[in-house]
């Protein structure tokens, strides 16, 4: 491989950081709401590796890796925990993310940030079903917007939505991820939906979003 080949490792904040000091996002109330659906172990995102707490240990670990690059997402309820930059910004979530990326900075890691992965602030579903609202695109640029002031002197590789088909089709189509939308004739737990219209407007909505 060619020096600058990256070797790296990839995580997410939901599946890693804990509920420590964030707002709720979509996949606590699922989680919760449909305990089967977390997989067979009934699992959430509560406590996971608590990678909030030992995230200097973590940085370790990918150093011992012998890794250079490291793609993590954002919690978006951890920097702006009611989903709306005019809500407040979290001072203490964008200063554990400076410390992250700084530590991994430092031990020549290169950071990739993914700003939405799929953990969309409970409150924004609340107030109007998420990335079913156009409302939604004036969020997500204004989180964003936020994310580049405040870290853009220390990142320089960006990824807007991860996988974006998931949250369509596995979210607002089948009811099987966050936020459990879908038919009634698909899955009847499913608390409202429709699987032939929705995952469409959802879609669209992304793509205007990370436009």
């Amino acid at each position: 491989f060619a020096d600058y080949f990256i070797f790296g490792v990839a995580s997410s904040a939901y599946q890693i950081e804990g509920s420590i000091g964030r707002g709720l996002n979509i996949w606590d109330g699922f989680t919760h709401r449909y305990p089967s659906k977390g997989g067979p172990d009934h699992g959430n995102g509560d406590t996971t590796c608590d990678s909030y707490s030992y995230w200097q240990k973590d940085i370790d670990v990918i150093d011992e890796l012998n890794a250079t690059g490291y793609r993590f997402s954002f919690a978006w309820s951890r920097i702006i925990p009611r989903g709306r930059r005019n809500r407040g910004v979290n001072k203490d979530g964008i200063k554990y993310y400076r410390d992250l990326i700084k530590g991994l900075l430092e031990r020549n890691i290169t950071p990739f940030v993914t700003l939405f992965h799929w953990d969309l602030p409970q409150v924004l579903q609340d107030d109007y079903e998420g990335f079913l609202s156009r409302q939604i695109i004036d969020d997500f640029r204004d989180y964003a917007d936020l994310c580049f002031e405040e870290f853009g002197d220390l990142v320089k590789n960006w990824i807007t939505i991860n996988q974006l088909y998931t949250v369509p089709i596995r979210g607002y189509g089948l009811g099987s991820d966050a936020p459990g939308r879908c038919s009634h004739w698909h899955d009847s737990t499913c608390y409202a939906g429709n699987s032939a219209t929705e995952p469409y407007i959802v879609a669209h909505h992304q793509l205007l979003a990370h436009a």
